[in-house]
């Protein structure tokens, strides 16, 4: 593994490319390939210019992933050759978009995994699993995760979905969490991460993190993501220690990352009770919400209650109760089909009786 690093670090795009093409790129190549990209401005032309010839290989374009970074890559080149210096602005954005897909495809991929543990959940799931070191990890519906324990370390590969991680203290050995681009540490803590592909968020319960990119260890002395103001917005991060209390949201394309200190952090671990808390959400929001702990898609066919306020508290295992709560405190209609779930606008109500002012 690390041979292969400092081949994609210190050599030619033809490296990264042989990984790309052996469809067996780890987590930690893929953020090697990213770094290079971003600070590298020769390797991210040569490596932008290759793609050109992996678009036009039928091979690659199998699947919807690869043949989907095919299309734009050909838009990025044909920009690359009427505009030059404009395609150069965007290629860290199409490896960023390589590696997303890859991961996607072959995460954590080695000559011996025997050791790994593999868990994960199904649609509307929760699981609670008892690691080897004390440490206990709750997994939300749809999750995925490898854990990667051996003397010196214990690693967690969150490859999606959400989880809450109670960490058993062993100073020897760091708990790091790896989310492709960037890892959190723990310190003796309890946090949740919700991983989205072109996001995450992190949030504090207990104790604090480090927020720290995936190439580079966890230092203690990162500053915290402290102000006196309610956020704070972070571009091109550096390390950080996240304290409890806060959360942070970082976005992957934007490289960015946002900071702040809500009223109250029940909302980060209500889910692991059964419950969705929601205060004051439109009512979009909560139906994507809702919708991550079902199979049948709810949605929304009025734009004129989107925005409806929802302040309520629904078990994630009674949907349907859920739906029938909302429908009696909404101006809407709910109407059930065998493979969907539509929501109307009703007059059967006000606006102002359903938020309940």
């Amino acid at each position: 593994m690390l041979e292969t690093l400092n081949k994609i670090m210190s050599g030619g795009a033809e490296h990264s490319l042989l990984q790309l093409w052996s469809g067996q790129l780890s987590e930690a190549e893929a953020a090697a390939i990213r770094a290079r990209a971003k600070d590298d401005p020769k390797f991210r032309e040569e490596y932008l210019g290759s793609l050109e010839i992996l678009a036009a290989m039928e091979e690659l374009e199998a699947t919807s992933e690869i043949r989907a970074i095919a299309e734009e890559s050909r838009q990025i080149i044909e920009l690359r050759r009427s505009k030059r210096r404009a395609a150069l602005g965007i290629a860290a954005g199409v490896v960023l978009a390589v590696g997303a897909a890859l991961l996607y495809i072959a995460p954590w991929s080695g000559p011996d995994n025997s050791h790994l543990e593999r868990h994960f959940t199904r649609i509307g799931e929760q699981k609670t699993i008892d690691l080897d070191d004390g440490s206990v990890v709750t997994l939300n519906t749809a999750t995925q995760l490898v854990v990667d324990y051996s003397e010196q370390d214990r690693k967690i590969l969150l490859e999606r979905g959400e989880a809450l991680f109670e960490v058993a203290e062993d100073r020897d050995r760091p708990f790091t969490v790896e989310l492709g681009v960037r890892s959190v540490t723990a310190i003796g803590t309890a946090f949740t991460i919700r991983k989205h592909p072109e996001r995450y968020r992190v949030a504090v319960l207990e104790g604090a993190v480090y927020l720290h990119p995936l190439t580079e260890e966890a230092s203690p002395s990162a500053p915290p993501v402290s102000t006196e103001d309610e956020s704070i917005v972070i571009e091109a991060p550096t390390q950080r220690r996240l304290d409890e209390g806060w959360v942070a949201d970082f976005e992957v394309s934007g490289n960015r990352m946002i900071a702040f200190q809500p009223e109250s952090m029940e909302r980060y671990q209500a889910w692991r009770t059964g419950m969705l808390r929601f205060y004051r959400e439109p009512l979009y929001q909560v139906v994507q919400e809702l919708n991550r702990y079902t199979r049948k898609k709810i949605l929304i066919e009025d734009a004129a209650v989107m925005e409806l306020s929802v302040y309520a508290a629904v078990s994630i295992k009674e949907l349907d109760s859920a739906l029938n709560a909302l429908e009696q405190l909404l101006p809407i209609e709910v109407t059930k089909h065998y493979d969907r779930i539509v929501i109307t606008g009703s007059e059967k109500k006000t606006p102002a009786k359903a938020a309940g002012s």
